[in-house]
């Protein structure tokens, strides 16, 4: 510990960390010179309010959760680093045909504000019922509403990774996709406070570093066997399942991408979903984002606008290119 930095970060427990727990496992986040502490939440209200009572310096969720709450609070909530879109699945109990059946039916959500719910309704949307057709059901994190799941305590429910696939094997209905309705979504993302992110640039920036190298040491193949074993471990699923997990998670057209770099594109989408749900972001999607720590560690390949000097630039202003 003496020597290093100390760093609180907050997550779902679900395999959109994976990279994050693989760098702390690999004592990737320690060579980083960080003294890692971190926090699985049971729910996005309480991810985000331990971020701005201070007790996390970084928080992973969905980055819905951080508009709503910057929205919501005021406080300035930026995005920073990227993570997966998917996938991200409508399971409902075994007897559903179709997500028609789920009207009059309540669906557990994390919260009804925010997170995956402008996701869900898009689907409710696309399989022909309104949003008063549903109702919305608070239960928390998606192993919560998972094991509600399994427990019939809800007729269905939006679950990622490794639960998706589980409540599928084990004869769960698939009503709805969210990579058939709203392809290039940016799904997960590290935030913290911006008053935070600038005044520990360094620290930032040594997280950043330790995420790519454990995103390379899961794509490496020489590492797969131990990668699927500490899956297994940890979100207890099969050898086979562990695989299809790690494989879906690096995906670079779904999951990770090599640089932990959160996407511009994914971002303007996320708010566009929030504006279809009538509940429109207060500003542009560049205020909710930042690509600073990028261009600080692989500058070469991120610049400011034209007619924005480096020096003078401001975060949240940056192209939504990535051009050498």
């Amino acid at each position: 510990m003496a020597g290093r930095v100390p760093l609180r970060v907050c997550l779902f427990s679900g395999a959109s960390s994976l990279p994050v727990r693989i760098a702390d496992h690999l004592g990737l986040l320690a060579e980083a010179g960080l003294a890692p502490e971190l926090h699985l939440t049971r729910g996005s209200r309480e991810l985000v309010e331990g971020l701005l009572a201070g007790r996390y310096d970084v928080v992973h969720a969905a980055p819905d959760n951080f508009i709503e709450w910057t929205d919501r609070t005021g406080a300035d909530i930026v995005s920073w680093i990227g993570g997966t879109s998917g996938p991200l699945q409508l399971i409902g109990s075994p007897e559903l045909a179709g997500v028609a059946d789920l009207a009059g039916r309540g669906i557990a959500v994390d919260s009804p504000d925010s997170g995956f719910v402008s996701v869900l309704m898009k689907i409710v949307r696309a399989g022909g019922l309104a949003a008063e057709d549903v109702s919305l059901v608070p239960l928390g994190s998606t192993q919560l509403r998972y094991e509600a799941l399994m427990a019939g305590r809800t007729a269905a429910t939006m679950l990622a990774l490794p639960w998706s696939a589980m409540a599928l094997e084990a004869g769960f209905s698939l009503l709805g996709d969210r990579d058939h309705v709203l392809p290039g979504l940016q799904g997960s993302c590290g935030a913290s406070l911006r008053t935070w992110l600038a005044a520990h640039p360094d620290t930032a920036d040594s997280y950043l570093k330790a995420l790519c190298a454990a995103i390379t040491w899961l794509n490496h193949p020489a590492n797969l066997q131990d990668a699927n074993r500490y899956i297994c471990e940890t979100y207890g699923t099969t050898p086979t399942l562990a695989d299809a997990v790690r494989r879906s998670i690096m995906d670079p057209r779904t999951g990770w991408s090599p640089s932990a770099f959160i996407d511009p594109a994914g971002m303007e989408t996320v708010c566009r979903l929030r504006t279809e749900n009538g509940r429109p972001p207060d500003g542009p999607p560049a205020t909710y984002y930042s690509l600073e720590p990028y261009r600080r560690v692989f500058g070469f390949g991120l610049r400011p606008c034209a007619d924005q000097p480096p020096e003078t630039s401001e975060v949240g202003a940056e192209c939504e290119t990535a051009t050498c």
